[in-house]
């Protein structure tokens, strides 16, 4: 779905907003001297009682909230299921609601180390095969981990590099393996597949030019899967904000506590002491 605009009126320019509305900024250009001078003085106007209300209404929504410690989709039959990790507790939620949790992470998969029990960095999973298996990949620093609910997958434990995200997809619906990955770090990404991590290398900006500049660098994560089309979706989390884009076109950009206002309870949990 392309996200597309309304004509503006005449001497009116579009302006999308943070979080994927629109608004129209009138050009006062056009109008007589006088009129122009009372359009300045409502703007003033405007601008002293709007703005601070809606300011402090975003920030008391946000400031009490934790932003994930990791995040990630996984697509089954065209049903999107999400993953998200924070503190020590995981839940799994579609955008109707919960489906599971949330509950520790150590009690869902107690062969974990502990250190992979609480404040992972990043997560993605895809599936391992037939009957929707989930298999997933959680990076700690410069250590990674693979595994299903049946236990660990024995392989590599060190990374070429931290990643500030991780996602795991599968590359067709009978062909499970090689699994695919993104990774990105900084304003850099790179794709590769199975166990072989790569040192990120490629420029998110000049990847993916139409951007918005502020989620070309510093994601919290990302989640990429691939569509029954073969073209890529892409999710990028930053704060308290998802940016879907696929195609070259934006599709979706939303604040989380109101895409998903049911994580908020769990989300208000504070940050482990020494963890």
């Amino acid at each position: 779905m392309e996200v597309r605009l309304p004509a503006a009126p005449p001497g009116v320019a579009h302006r999308a907003t943070a979080y994927g509305g629109i608004m129209h900024r009138v050009s006062a250009r056009w109008l007589p001297g006088r009129w122009r001078r009372l359009f300045a003085l409502l703007s003033i106007a405007v601008a002293v009682v709007t703005l601070p209300m809606s300011a402090a209404t975003a920030a008391a929504a946000t400031t009490t909230l934790r932003n994930f410690d990791a995040v990630t989709t996984v697509e089954r039959q065209n049903v999107w299921y999400h993953m998200a990790l924070i503190g020590d507790k995981y839940v799994i939620f579609n955008d109707r609601g919960i489906i599971e949790g949330p509950q520790l992470i150590r009690l869902k998969w107690p062969f974990l180390p502990e250190r992979f029990t609480h404040d992972v960095d990043s997560a993605g999973i895809a599936f391992s095969r037939s009957g929707y298996y989930w298999r997933h990949t959680w990076t700690k620093g410069n250590e990674v981990i693979v595994f299903e609910d049946a236990g660990i997958i024995p392989g590599q434990q060190f990374l070429p590099q931290s990643y500030d995200g991780i996602s795991d997809f599968n590359n067709s619906t009978t062909t499970y393996f090689p699994i695919s990955h993104m990774v990105v770090k900084g304003g850099n990404f790179a794709f590769f597949n199975d166990t072989n991590y790569a040192v990120t290398s490629g420029s998110i900006s000049r990847e993916f030019p139409f951007l918005p500049e502020y989620y070309t660098y510093g994601l919290d994560d990302i989640s990429v899967e691939r569509e029954p089309s073969g073209s890529l979706n892409y999710s990028f989390y930053k704060g308290n904000e998802r940016l879907i884009f696929q195609d070259g076109r934006i599709i979706e950009l939303v604040r989380l506590d109101l895409k998903w206002p049911f994580l908020n309870p769990l989300r208000q949990q504070r940050k482990i002491v020494g963890h």
